[in-house]
């Protein structure tokens, strides 16, 4: 190889080492900073949740329990969680969810139907903008916020979204990554939305798990029926949202119920 040659491929490689020292390694280490900023924000949200998700019924709450249980005995509507949509139209919770909601609902399935409501939405939103913080455009919370509720939908089918990123990923493509390219052709801050794409997408099916553990506890310490009607009164959106994902309320009592498989002790080498 002749000199001159030789020396213009070394000034190639020395100037392809300074644009990665100059824009690979600064960008790398934005998306490491973005990514501890986005797990200690959904940290943050997550022990919230939790704490609101576990508070105790407040006297106004009780009442209405109360009498739930009242009329679930005159109609004897006690069989199966089916019957439970009964008590659950009965006038009590309906004027409950209408003082909650701000509209009224014929029944409790007409709730159902309505999610996710514009009080569903304005918390959602405030989810998303704890997770990922407060400077997004309206435009862009707006792909967001509706990005969130297709994935809790999706997530009450899978054990841990991790197991299936072909999925995960199709769904980021068509409902995040296309309206947001849309509403934004340069992708400015490109490293910010890798990481939030990739790391909230995990983190809102965990909104799921939050409140079914806390579901699940309320069902095993009050039994079935007295419990579901706890959750139904404790979060009436979060209730009927979660309910309005599958098809009956005896297929939501079994998921409710069901307890993640316990992980597999990895074989000593």
């Amino acid at each position: 190889m002749k000199k001159s040659v030789f020396l213009i491929l070394i000034g190639i490689g020395v100037a392809l080492l300074v644009v990665g020292v100059v824009f690979v390694v600064p960008w790398f280490g934005k998306m490491l900073d973005e990514m501890e900023q986005v797990t200690e924000q959904h940290r943050q949200h997550r022990r919230a949740l939790r704490m609101s998700a576990r508070e105790p019924l407040t006297q106004e709450q009780a009442n209405l329990l109360a009498q739930l249980l009242e009329i679930t005995d005159e109609t004897q509507a006690s069989q199966t969680p089916n019957d439970l949509e009964v008590v659950l139209s009965s006038e009590p919770y309906l004027v409950y969810i209408k003082a909650q909601e701000g509209e009224s609902y014929e029944n409790f399935l007409a709730y159902v139907d309505a999610m996710p409501t514009e009080n569903m939405k304005s918390t959602a939103l405030s989810r998303i903008k704890a997770t990922l913080g407060p400077d997004k455009e309206d435009t862009e919370l707006d792909v967001w916020t509706h990005y969130y509720f297709i994935v809790r939908e999706w997530g009450i089918t899978v054990e841990d979204p991790r197991d299936n990123i072909r999925e995960l990923n199709e769904l980021q493509q068509t409902y995040l990554i296309a309206p947001l390219m849309e509403s934004d052709a340069e992708v400015s801050d490109l490293h910010t939305k890798i990481v939030q794409i990739g790391m909230s997408s995990i983190f809102m099916t965990e909104d799921n798990n939050v409140f079914k553990e806390v579901w699940r506890d309320r069902l095993e310490t009050h039994g079935q029926q007295a419990g579901l009607l706890r959750c139904a009164i404790a979060a009436p959106g979060e209730f009927a949202l979660m309910r309005s994902f599958f098809a009956d309320m005896l297929t939501f009592q079994e998921w409710i119920l069901t307890r993640p498989e316990p992980e597999e002790p990895e074989l000593e080498q």
